[in-house]
């Protein structure tokens, strides 16, 4: 069994507290990409280590990013420099933002915008690519 991705939603917090806070749907998202959780090792081998073998402990967890492409609409409230995507990385701050899947389950994090990088092809659609830079926790529910 699975579940098709088709329908998932990336959705940007307004940037207010508590009940104030409304999450708006990022419009025209492609494919999502992450979050991808590595754990850090620490070396803890020394002269002692059993058998000539390395150890480890595991260190910090890093939630990774969430990279994704938009179909770039410039007056789209949620991609524009006004109070989009673009703004937010102008005003390099963590802002709220949440995945809901197809099966409404969804996932809560903090994030900068770290990349949103317009594309302009001759043949082509106007697009951007968006990266998120997870910080903290992931809250799932």
């Amino acid at each position: 069994m699975g579940i098709a991705a088709f329908g998932t939603l990336l959705k940007m917090s307004n940037g207010l507290s508590g009940m104030a806070e409304v999450f708006n749907t990022i419009g025209e998202v492609g494919d999502i990409d992450g979050p991808t959780i590595s754990v850090e090792t620490i070396d803890l081998t020394n002269h002692s280590s059993s058998g000539a073998r390395k150890e480890f402990v595991a260190g910090l967890i890093d939630n990774g990013e969430i990279s994704f492409s938009i179909n770039f609409e410039p007056d789209d409230t949620t991609h524009d420099a006004t109070a989009g995507l673009q703004y937010v990385a102008n005003q390099r701050t963590l802002r709220n933002f949440k995945i809901v899947y197809p099966d409404l389950s969804e996932v809560t994090f903090a994030a900068l915008v770290t990349n949103f990088g317009i594309k302009a092809p001759v043949a082509d659609k106007l697009s951007a690519d968006v990266t998120l830079k997870i910080s903290g926790a992931l809250t799932w529910s």
